[in-house]
């Protein structure tokens, strides 16, 4: 087979490879990297990159392999490589052509990598590797050819390895299909944004990668237990990492879930991405900075294919979905807990306005600039938390004239009309007595503030960590240069129990907090109904002035409900004093 195929023109890929050129990590950008030109005697070598898509059905939401379908491979990589080492490099265009420039009369291969890089502005350097084998590079490999002297075609194409009942050795298309829906994913965003320049972003992707976690309960991508397709920027996971395990959950053929990862990274990297992590499900009562970061990049995923209905593929042969649809479905599988604090609410009125489709209250459709103008710029330079109501007061801002048709839209998703970047004036407190005001005001040098930690909406299957309530909100301005000095006692802790008051204080960003273990005293006086106010926790810090947001929690109502050691206690109140000299 492939003696044959080297003398023709079209060359079936001859394998996928995860081991060219190193840890994907540490590479410099192809172009440059790129040899110089070759001397003596040239010829041009074209052809066309494509891969394996594998669409949805349209009735069950699983693959359906039996519509696969060619697809071009655009603005990857391309390399004529003789032995070890590249010659040539270049890129291939929209439609997947590509012409390389090589020496005359060598015997090499054609080699196109999962890794798209422009200079730019646009500029990016998006790149597909294995997690599994020390973050190689995947790439495309063609078959064995001589150079001559004449200019030739090849084409490579990289196949799903789909056999009819399971894939086979190698899915080479994979790598291809992920990288394309994040060059379909960065290409809108520039639409509305001409001269961005993406940071670099690796997006890791095995077949190896399973739904279950490492020993520890955490991600381990080393070894591909990941859990769930996540977004990292830690040191020990950066980047979006895909699940790929077949008859389970694999998530290459997914584009919304490939492209909800993708909001995360540019919240992250464009925006002021502050999401605590953690299980999250439909109808979950959130912490309002989650119910924000996971609702945006849902609806980017929608916006950007131009597809509300959400698929995610898996179970046995892929045949199964979950997914939904984001345009305000009907029962019953409308918003079963509309509000602030929810991701569906964040997600529905994001498409909304951007969306050309009348329903009900949105009867607007702005352009998609509007909408990442706001996400990038508003919610960075504002004090308050990231959540929907520093982005919502930005768009009303720059939309005056549709004050009144925007208070619709938030109020069809029971939210008081949005007046200011803290949410001033919601009456919507999910049925807790502990919720509301969203943002307490507490002054310096004046009364405590009595809030409450709560875990009423842990649930056993998203458990505790990222509810809403768990962590309450207060806010303050300093009007001199001083330090201000912070004061948690608790007041109340559930019979049995000791508290353990925490608290961190933000001025836009992070500053600083107090996170110490509970004293001895605490847990021996609170334990069996001692007394509460043996449990404090205090800090002076240096305050510029400026307004702050002061987040104030019991540490435990911050666990899992299923922590082995530490599960939530419960309602635990705390008396919050700032004082400054």
């Amino acid at each position: 087979m492939q003696n044959a195929l080297r003398v023709i023109a079209a060359v079936v890929v001859a394998g996928l490879t995860a081991a060219c050129g190193g840890s994907g990590e540490d590479r410099a950008e192809f172009p440059a990297a790129s040899p110089p030109p070759p001397a003596g005697p040239t010829v041009t070598i074209s052809g066309k990159i494509t891969y394996d898509y594998v669409p949805h059905s349209p009735t069950t939401g699983g693959l359906d392999y039996a519509q696969t379908q060619p697809r071009p491979a655009r603005r990857v990589g391309v390399q004529f490589v003789e032995g070890a080492n590249p010659l040539s490099t270049t890129n291939t265009d929209l439609d997947g052509n590509y012409s390389i420039t090589v020496p005359a009369n060598r015997i090499g291969f054609i080699r196109a990598l999962a890794w798209s890089v422009q200079g730019g502005p646009p500029g990016w350097s998006f790149n597909v590797l294995d997690n599994t084998n020390n973050n190689r590079q995947y790439s495309l490999d063609g078959s064995p050819l001589t150079s001559g002297d004449v200019n030739s075609v090849r084409n490579l194409h990289a196949p799903s390895g789909w056999t009819g009942t399971g894939y086979g050795a190698q899915r080479a298309a994979a790598p291809f299909a992920i990288l394309d829906t994040i060059y379909t994913a960065a290409s809108y965003v520039i639409a509305a944004d001409p001269t961005i320049v993406f940071p670099q972003l690796n997006i890791h992707w095995s077949p190896d990668n399973i739904g279950s976690f490492g020993a520890d309960g955490s991600p381990n991508p080393m070894t591909g237990e990941l859990g769930t397709s996540f977004y990292g920027s830690s040191a020990s996971a950066n980047g979006i990492y895909l699940l790929g395990e077949e008859n389970q959950d694999s998530d290459e053929y997914d584009e919304h879930v490939v492209m909800h990862e993708f909001g995360h990274y540019l919240e992250h990297r464009f925006g002021r991405g502050e999401n605590l992590g953690g299980p999250h499900g439909r109808g979950d009562r959130l912490d309002p900075r989650v119910a924000f970061s996971e609702g945006w990049p849902t609806a980017f995923s929608g916006l950007a294919l131009g597809n509300p209905n959400y698929r995610d593929a898996g179970g046995t042969r892929q045949q199964g979905a979950t997914g939904f649809n984001m345009e305000r479905p009907p029962a019953p599988f409308a918003n079963p807990a509309p509000g602030w604090y929810s991701e569906q609410s964040v997600w529905e009125l994001f498409y909304d306005l951007v969306d050309n489709v009348v329903d009900g209250s949105d009867t607007v459709a702005y352009p998609f600039a509007e909408v990442w103008t706001a996400l990038r710029n508003a919610i960075p330079a504002s004090k308050a938390l990231p959540t929907i109501f520093p982005f919502w007061s930005a768009i009303k801002t720059a939309r005056p004239g549709d004050q009144v048709v925007l208070d619709q839209l938030t109020t069809a998703q029971a939210i008081s009309p949005i007046g200011d970047h803290y949410g001033a004036g919601q009456t919507n407190s999910a049925g807790s007595a502990h919720v509301l005001p969203v943002y307490s005001p507490i002054t310096l040098n004046g009364p405590a503030v009595n809030l409450c930690s709560i875990n009423e909406f842990g649930t056993g299957p998203t458990g505790a960590v990222n509810k809403l309530g768990s962590r309450r909100f207060l806010r303050f301005s300093s009007s001199i240069a001083s330090t201000v000095t912070i004061t948690m006692t608790a007041t109340s802790i559930p019979a049995g129990e000791f508290s353990d008051p925490d608290f961190l204080l933000h001025r836009g960003r992070l500053v600083s907090g107090s996170t110490a273990a509970p004293s001895v005293a605490c847990q021996a006086n609170a334990t069996g109904g001692g007394v509460p106010s043996s449990c404090v926790e205090t800090a002076t810090i240096p305050s510029p002035v400026d307004d702050y947001v002061l987040e104030i929690y019991e540490w435990s109502n911050t666990n899992d409900t299923d922590d082995a050691e530490f599960p939530p206690i419960g309602n635990t109140c705390f008396d919050v004093r700032v004082t400054q000299p």
